[in-house]
């Protein structure tokens, strides 16, 4: 029996499902990427710096075209936006097949995330828009997370049987098979819920704040995830230890981001956000010692646990700072932006000949300024929320 796809609700079974295979086919390569950086350096004989820049071209495209999907989402077709990226992505996705050994690999990597940011930031508008926006975050990272553990554990043996071209060839096809599931996500805005009614528009000024804490959160997620194999391997030179440590974190992030799905109405925001932000500083500082192979396994593990655990937490509660779901967009772009522009910091300190010690002192400090400007207006958001007798 044929459905009607235009009548779907954006909380129906079909397209949470899609929003979220939709999302994990948008970080195919960003959720990997600190092996795949790792690669670049191993397979090509890249620089740790350059290995970042390279990183970076991608995330540069990616970032680009989700701050563009800011203004694309609310005058073009959502399907057809889809479908252009998915194509866009799988074109560069085999161009980097192809040019692997040429100068031109950045170029052909800027065109991939050019495709994925459009994917990403419609995949994480769609879910926001969802009635239940912590718990299919959740299970949008849990299935992400558990792709990312195999793709980790995997991508030493990947380089020995298949190389890095073999890893891109999968990824196109992968991206292809995707477009499957264009016709079950919404065709505008226009399609969604009413807000939830713990939506409330706050000022222009606060939501600000908020997306300023929300960049200053990722650039710090952004410099460390591309840097976690490389600071692995002047710990312990073993690739293979390496990515077995990755890929424990990614099952234990599994464990995080199960807590929204069963926990989203009784922790509220405040106390899952400062201990995500908090922990996280916490247990990177660690790093800065003289940390053994066991210590960098257990900080690996928790700064995963904990980025996947506040995440949905940190998206659910500034997207309801505005009653239209444009604030959901706005943070996934500026998420994306973070996180595209963390490994250029980390290349720019590394060129400057710094070490791994001040890429580490930066994503502490990142981290601790972050929380500030994303609680004050959290609290200006309360504080409001309140006045108009609406839930706490």
């Amino acid at each position: 029996m044929n459905q009607d796809t235009n009548a779907l609700s954006v909380d129906s079974w079909q397209t949470i499902t899609s929003g979220i295979v939709l999302g994990t086919i948008g970080v195919l390569s960003f959720i990997v990427q600190p092996g795949l950086v790792q690669g670049f350096v191993t397979e090509l004989g890249l620089s740790e710096a350059v290995a970042n820049e390279l990183a970076f071209s991608e995330m540069l495209g990616l970032a680009l075209t989700t701050c563009l999907s800011i203004v694309m989402t609310r005058k073009l077709n959502w399907r057809w936006m889809l479908s252009v990226a998915l194509v866009i992505a799988v074109i560069g996705n085999l161009t980097s097949l192809l040019l692997l050994k040429s100068h031109l690999l950045g170029f052909a990597r800027f065109t991939a995330g050019l495709g994925e940011g459009v994917v990403i930031s419609l995949s994480f508008t769609i879910i926001g828009l969802t009635k239940r926006t912590e718990r299919n975050l959740a299970l949008y990272l849990v299935l992400l997370l558990s792709y990312g553990a195999l793709g980790l554990w995997l991508m030493p043996l990947a380089f020995d049987r298949i190389g890095l071209e073999g890893i891109f060839a999968i990824w196109a096809i992968l991206t292809a098979f995707s477009l499957v599931c264009v016709r079950y996500v919404p065709q505008s805005s226009q399609d969604h819920i009413t807000p939830r009614e713990t939506a409330v528009t706050i000022s222009a000024t606060m939501r600000g704040l908020a997306l300023l804490g929300v960049l200053l959160f990722n650039l710090a997620i952004g410099i460390a995830w591309a840097n976690l194999f490389l600071i692995g391997m002047l710990i312990e030179p073993d690739e293979q230890k390496i990515a077995n440590a990755l890929l424990l974190c990614q099952f234990i992030a599994i464990g995080g981001a199960v807590i929204p799905v069963f926990l989203e109405q009784k922790l509220g925001v405040i106390v899952p956000i400062a201990v995500c932000i908090l922990g996280s500083a916490a247990f990177m500082s660690l790093l800065l010692g003289n940390p053994d192979y066991l210590v960098f396994t257990i900080v690996v593990c928790v700064f995963n646990f904990l980025w996947n655990m506040g995440l949905p937490f940190i998206l659910s509660s500034v997207g309801e700072m505005d009653l239209s779901g444009t604030m959901v967009t706005n943070a996934v772009a500026i998420q994306m932006t973070g996180l595209g522009f963390g490994p250029l910091l980390a290349a720019f300190v590394l060129g400057q000949q710094g070490t791994f010690r001040e890429v580490e002192v930066l994503i502490v400090s990142l981290y601790l300024i972050s929380i500030i400007p994303l609680f004050i207006a959290i609290l200006a958001h309360h504080r409001v929320l309140k006045t108009r007798g609406g839930p706490s």
